[in-house]
Order: structure tokens, then C-alpha cells, then sequence
């Protein structure tokens, strides 16, 4: 028994250890710099970039080149990057020093997938924060003020942010220097995760090394000869990852000799780090969203919510019933909210519902401010939804026209006009992240405002109208849709989706099922409702997709619900106080739940996946509008 789990814990690091050497095999290398360079020119820290060549070369494209603190890219390394970033037509070229430390290279790889990185060009970029070349209007559009003498998490920032301006990306070895920068590894992890709390990120990565190592020690505990065979491999398998790849850390025979003390220090290193100057900025600007928000909860969260109604805003029964009681799974912000269902027409509203003030208390730092780059993360990963909804609507009809109501930063517009270049995209939303769109060119022109109030605006306009789970977040759903027909010409078409709260998964995973979404989701509809709806405004039902619509796993998505609600991220502003002893214990517990939870949940979802292609958690529907 023991030693098949030792042979077990042996295959499992040599299946890693081919998997990252596999991905380090795919980065590209660049070739031999096309002739000799000439002096380096310079953009100045804080200026806009100006390192960029006038249209110069084959392509006519002009580069700028962004580097960390202490960093000298050689000019003829610079040529064969511009030569490289050109010939492939790149946005953005990541340069990966060939003498990467061994923590750093394993990090990246860890984290990325180069294949998959080039093949999907809505991904956010990541790379190895020494040097990035990006084109320089793109540079100039995302704000970035100095290329020059950032920190590496700085880097990794600017690295996230310039991928949603550009569009193909790929990374290239180059010859470069490279050193040891453990300082500023926890930083830099979180640029590669892609999320802001600390108690995230880490325990992505060295959560998972330090288990390994564990496993690695219990082995040797268990039954030491054989135990000694697997610390040998432990040691050795750095080699089996680098040897023959185009990344040939400096570190590698020290690391390798000395792994077995390298990993503990290196993970201790890395958690008693000082703070760098990227993280103290997070924590100024966490502290000051403390302060605001602890006097808003001081004041009491009860003065957010309005009287309750006493009838269905859909078909005015007076027949409700409490339907479940739900609270702010996806940031944790205090409140208890009830949706009560109409047992007449079945509709679902939160009742009461949350006033004016109230919504923006709970919006803020969701989807901007302190929760951008955490949603920007799911907002990337959902491109096959996206075109998906395209798909649907490329079997009816080819769009001229298309205004997509909700867009937000327009991540389904950006999607869709990869596979309808042709089509013309607006976008309309209510916040600022519509003017962001604009800014990145994923929109041909955003508009900001209500819907029915603009309405004047896109009459006769758009062929295609979508609505994509926009209609729950309204406070007059039916209004929304009388707008949507007004506008729309004869034979224009409305695509809507939407979360179905007649899902077998909402009544079984009750106040944690994620599509509820409480505060921000103040009406479900049931299909039969919407198709109802539509049909009489005149809309001819063309298709309803339900499974096609689905948004992923329900247990797992709740038991990550569940996990938040129970403190993984201590750095959640509107708690009371900054994050100390008892905070991180309470992470730490939960993070040891995580393990068994999440198990659990995949299980479940395993097991339901009949019933969630009956019964997704949400549907799809597009109806034409008819003539007369």
C-alpha cells in the first residue's frame, strides 16, 4: 500500500515535471538580430512612450519597447524583437530572458500556456515582466505613462492591461540578463493569476509547491529507501524540465543540488518579502475604499432597501411568496436580500428591492475600481459564450448593425466580431466601462446611458438588438423590452439571455446558486414569461437555446461562493477592520476546506450533468421582429 502510493506521488511529479518542460518547449526563440545595432534610444520614466519606430520595416508598425528597473535590452536584441513581432503581425511580444531564474521560469509556465495564449487573442496578457514590445498606439490608448524603470509587478501589470489593446501576442526567448527578484515573486504571482487578494493568488502556486514538497517528505518518512529515490528524483527533476529548452536558468545546478532546502527558503523568502511599491499602492487605495465603506455600514445597510411591493411587477398578482433569502456571495458585502415568486405567472423579484444608493453601494468595485482585473479575468474566459450567441445569430441572418445593451467593456462585441468582421458593434451601458470600450476599439461606438431614455437615438438603426444578462439587472424589465421593438426595424432581430430560475439546480442549491446573484439581480423570468412577452409585441420566436446557454458548473460555482463567504480573501474592504491574525487564520481555515469542498462539488456536478442538459441554469432566445 505504501509503496504504490509512493510510485503514485513519483508518476504524479514526473507527469508535472513533462507538462512544464512540454510548455517551455512552445515558446518561440528569437533568430539571430538581422544586422548590428547602433545606439539605444530611451523614453524618459513618466513620459508618454516614445521608443517606438516611425512605421519603419516590413508592416510599417511602430513598437515600443517597456522594461523593467535595471533592465538594458541590447539594440540588436530589440531589432530581432520589432523583426520577429512583425513578420508574425504581433500587438505584443513578451521577451523571456534565456537565463530566467529557476522559481520564475516555473512560475510563468505554471501560469501559461503558450500555445494557448497565441490561439486565444481575447486572453489577457502575462509574460515574464523583464521587457515587453508593443505597439505604440496601442501603449498610448491604455494609459501607460513610463516604459522605463518599472518594477517587475508594475510590469506584470502593464503586461495585463496592454493585451486588451492589441491583438495577437506570443512570447519569445531572448538574450537577455536575469537575476534574482524573490522581493517581488508575490506580486508578481498575482499579475500571472490574475487576481488582487493576496490569499488567492499565492496559494495557486506556492500552495501547490509546498504540498508537493510535503508529499515529497512523507515519502522519505514512509519508507526510506524508496523515500530517498523519490527526494532524488525531487532534485533532479529541474533538469528533466530545462535541459534542452530554450530557457537555461543561471540557477540551475545550485537549485537542483540544494532543492530539497531551496523550496522552504524560497516559499519563506517569498511570504516575508517587504512590501513593493506596486503592493503598498493596492493597500493605500484598499484602505482608503476601507474607510468609505465603514462609513456606509456604520450608518446601517437597512437604509439601502425600499418598501416592499405587494404585487408582481410582471402580471400584477398579489400572490407572493417568499421564494428564497440570499446574500452577496461574489464580494461578501453585508445584507440579507429576499426574491419572492409570483405563484400566479411565476416570476421571481427581489422584494424589497434595493434603492438607488443602495445598487451603487453594492455595484462599487465589482466590475471597476478595486474589482477590475478580477473581472476582467471572467469576462476574458467566457469567449466561447460569446460566439456562441454570434453563431446563433449568423443562422438567421448576417448583421449589418448590431447593438449590444449591457455591454459593459464590450468583452461579447469583441468576441463577435472575430467571426462577423463585417458587422458594425455599438454598445450601450450605463457606467463608464462603456467609454473603456470605446477607448480599446472593441466597440465602433459606445453609448452611455439608460436604454429607454436614448431610445430616439438607435431608432431604425441596429438589424440586431442584444440583451445579454442585462434584463435582471433592470428595475423595469418590460419597459427595457418595449424599447428594444420600438427601435428595431421591420425584420430586425432581438437575441436575449438571461439566467432561468425554474433550474432544477436554484431550488436545490438555494440562497448559494450562483445565477440568483443577489443584490445585483432583481428580476427572473421564466421563459414561458419572456417567449410570452415577446409574442405579444409582435416578435416571431425563430430559436431557444437552453443548454447551449448554460454558464458552467452549479456546485462548483457554489461551493467557490461558499468559500468567499467564508473569508478566503482578507482583503475585502468593506470588512471592518485591515486584515490581521485572526483574519489570515480564518483564510488558512478555509483555504483547508477548500480541498474536500471543491472535490465534493466536482462530483456532484459530475453526477447532475443529465439533468443540466434538461435543465440548464439559464437560456437563450432570438425573435424577429415582424412586419407591420
Amino acid at each position: 500500500m505504501v509503496l504504490g502510493l509512493i510510485c503514485l506521488v513519483a508518476a504524479c511529479m514526473t507527469g508535472n515535471a513533462i507538462r512544464l518542460r512540454r510548455r517551455l518547449a512552445r515558446l518561440g526563440r528569437l533568430p539571430e538580430p538581422p544586422r548590428p545595432g547602433g545606439p539605444r534610444r530611451h523614453a524618459r520614466p513618466g513620459e508618454a512612450p516614445r521608443g517606438a519606430r516611425p512605421d519603419a520595416g516590413r508592416g510599417g508598425t511602430a513598437y515600443s519597447l517597456i522594461t523593467a528597473r535595471g533592465l538594458d535590452v541590447p539594440e540588436p536584441v530589440r531589432e530581432a524583437a520589432e523583426a520577429y513581432a512583425r513578420e508574425r503581425g504581433l500587438g505584443m511580444l513578451d521577451l523571456v530572458p534565456s537565463e530566467l531564474p529557476v522559481d520564475e521560469a516555473l512560475d510563468l509556465v505554471r501560469h501559461l500556456d503558450a500555445d494557448a495564449f497565441r490561439a486565444d487573442r481575447l486572453r489577457m496578457g502575462r509574460g515574464a515582466c523583464y521587457a515587453l514590445l508593443a505597439e505604440t498606439g496601442a501603449v498610448r490608448r491604455s494609459g501607460i505613462g513610463a516604459v522605463t524603470g518599472l518594477d517587475p509587478d508594475e510590469l506584470g501589470e502593464a503586461t495585463a492591461r496592454l493585451r486588451l489593446y492589441t491583438g495577437a501576442a506570443d512570447l519569445a526567448v531572448a538574450d537577455l540578463p536575469a537575476w534574482d527578484r524573490t522581493r517581488f515573486r508575490r506580486s508578481r504571482l498575482r499579475s500571472l493569476a490574475l487576481v488582487i487578494p493576496q490569499t488567492l493568488a499565492l496559494p495557486q502556486t506556492l500552495g501547490a509547491a509546498a504540498a508537493g514538497y510535503v508529499l515529497m517528505l512523507a515519502c522519505a518518512a514512509a519508507a526510506w529507501p524508496y523515500g530517498l529515490g523519490v527526494a532524488g528524483l525531487y532534485c533532479a527533476l529541474p533538469y528533466a524540465v530545462f535541459t534542452g529548452t530554450a530557457v537555461t536558468p543561471r540557477d540551475l545546478h545550485r537549485v537542483a543540488a540544494f532543492r530539497l532546502l531551496h523550496t522552504p527558503r524560497s516559499i519563506w523568502r517569498t511570504l516575508r518579502a517587504p512590501r513593493t511599491r506596486w503592493e503598498r499602492r493596492l493597500i493605500t487605495e484598499r484602505e482608503r475604499a476601507r474607510t468609505w465603506y465603514r462609513a456606509q455600514i456604520d450608518q446601517g445597510v437597512e437604509r439601502f432597501v425600499g418598501p416592499r411591493r405587494d404585487d408582481c411587477p410582471w402580471c400584477g398578482s398579489d400572490r407572493l411568496a417568499r421564494h428564497v433569502t440570499a446574500r452577496d456571495i461574489l464580494q461578501g458585502k453585508p445584507g440579507r436580500f429576499v426574491l419572492e415568486r409570483c405563484a400566479a405567472c411565476g416570476h421571481v423579484f427581489q422584494n424589497p428591492r434595493l434603492t438607488a444608493e443602495g445598487l451603487a453601494f453594492y455595484y462599487k468595485d465589482v466590475y471597476d475600481g478595486l474589482g477590475d482585473v478580477l473581472a476582467e479575468r471572467i469576462l476574458s474566459s467566457n469567449t466561447s459564450w460569446y460566439l456562441a450567441r454570434a453563431a446563433l445569430v449568423r443562422r438567421f441572418t448576417e448583421p449589418v448593425s448590431w447593438l449590444d445593451v449591457g455591454t459593459g467593456k464590450a468583452h461579447f462585441c469583441r468576441a463577435a466580431r472575430t467571426v462577423l468582421p463585417g458587422t458594425r458593434f455599438e454598445g450601450l451601458d450605463l457606467s463608464a466601462a462603456i467609454e473603456e470600450a470605446a477607448a480599446r476599439g472593441w466597440v465602433d461606438r459606445g453609448h452611455r446611458g439608460e436604454f429607454p431614455a436614448l431610445a430616439e437615438r438607435f431608432a431604425g438603426r441596429h438589424d440586431v438588438i442584444s440583451m445579454h444578462h442585462y434584463l435582471e439587472h433592470t428595475t423595469d424589465p418590460a419597459a427595457e423590452l418595449d424599447t428594444a421593438v420600438k427601435v428595431m426595424p421591420s425584420g430586425g432581430h432581438l437575441l436575449i439571455e438571461m439566467p432561468d430560475p425554474d433550474s432544477w439546480f436554484g431550488r436545490v442549491l438555494r440562497g448559494f446558486w450562483v445565477p440568483w446573484l443577489a443584490p445585483q439581480h432583481l428580476h427572473m423570468i421564466p421563459l414561458p414569461n419572456l417567449r410570452a412577452a415577446l409574442e405579444l409585441r409582435g416578435l416571431e420566436i425563430l430559436a431557444v437555446e437552453r443548454r447551449e446557454a448554460d454558464q458552467g458548473p452549479d456546485f462548483v460555482a457554489s461551493a467557490a461562493a461558499v468559500l468567499n463567504r467564508l473569508g478566503l480573501d482578507v482583503d475585502r474592504p468593506w470588512w471592518p477592520r485591515p486584515p490581521g491574525r485572526a483574519e489570515y487564520a480564518r483564510a488558512f481555515r478555509t483555504l483547508l476546506l477548500a480541498g474536500p469542498l471543491m472535490a465534493l462539488a466536482i462530483a456532484a456536478d459530475a453526477v447532475t450533468v443529465p439533468i443540466a442538459r434538461r435543465n440548464s441554469n439559464a437560456y437563450r432566445i432570438l425573435a424577429r421582429k415582424q412586419a407591420g
